[in-house]
């Protein structure tokens, strides 16, 4: 398979190239992908009648056909069902497909690598995108699709806020993980923190955003991955410039509105 470039990354219509995408080995991933599968599951059954006839008869959702197709399920099945799913976020020493990543002699958080078709990363993306358009969206100006999309939305909430699982949180959160290798604008998933903790535990401003895209910062680290050898990686300055880039754009990705909250700041010191 030929590599793409940046460009290409940023600029190729939807189609079934395969494209990796870089997962960091971050704590508060920590069970996060698993409960984002369940979530999957979950959505692509939304519309189904309930199969129980005793049950309370509760109407089926009558969500878009785009966000209960078994290809968007697939999508994520194929990028989070691998072996090391279980151990993104954990402290184990039995992670063997763990990438270590060192800079200067200075050893950073650990990552992962999937692959998907970028097909399957845009409908990820697309259906991260009506979700959050639907929530956003003022009350009048929502569709009937809008509506019935941000009334599903609030029930998996206010599940949520009673104690279960953060499964749509944590959909939510895997989705903009995953899909930062096709993003072409930085900080897209919410805003970039304006500074960052280094190994040192000293706070330092965030590199600038317009330098590059995370599409091809992404390809930028995964080059310096394909060109070492073993199981880690020691990132030249280039490499290092697009992974702090990258490290910006992932914690945006997980903390969102949170993203400068100094509890969310100091969470990624491990970076």
């Amino acid at each position: 398979m030929t590599r793409p470039t940046g460009a290409d990354v940023a600029a190729e219509p939807t189609d079934d190239r395969a494209l990796r995408v870089l997962v960091p080995d971050h704590p508060d991933l920590a069970g996060q992908l698993g409960c984002a599968i369940d979530f999957a599951d979950a959505l692509r059954h939304a519309n189904d009648p309930d199969p129980d006839p005793d049950g309370d008869d509760t109407e089926p959702w009558r969500l878009p056909a785009q966000l209960v197709d078994p290809a968007l399920q697939t999508a994520l099945e194929v990028l989070v069902h691998r072996d090391w799913h279980f151990d993104v976020g954990r402290d184990s020493d039995d992670r063997r497909t763990e990438i270590g990543v060192t800079h200067a002699g200075v050893e950073h958080i650990g990552l992962y690598t999937a692959t998907a078709t970028r097909t399957q990363l845009s409908l990820l993306s697309a259906a991260l995108e009506q979700f959050v358009t639907a929530e956003t969206i003022p009350l009048s100006q929502r569709t009937p699709d809008q509506r019935e999309i941000a009334e599903f939305a609030a029930a998996w909430r206010d599940a949520e806020e009673a104690g279960g699982d953060a499964a749509l949180s944590a959909w939510q959160t895997t989705v903009r993980i995953l899909t930062l290798a096709i993003i072409a604008i930085p900080g897209s998933w919410g805003d970039r923190p304006a500074r960052l903790y280094n190994a040192e535990g000293i706070l330092v401003p965030t590199p600038p955003a317009e330098e590059s895209t995370p599409a091809a910062d992404t390809l930028t680290v995964l080059d310096r991955i394909d060109a070492a050898s073993g199981g880690s990686v020691d990132l030249d300055d280039t490499g290092w410039r697009a992974w702090r880039r990258l490290t910006a754009e992932w914690h945006a990705a997980i903390y969102g509105a949170r993203s400068s909250d100094h509890s969310a700041v100091l969470s990624s010191f491990a970076y």
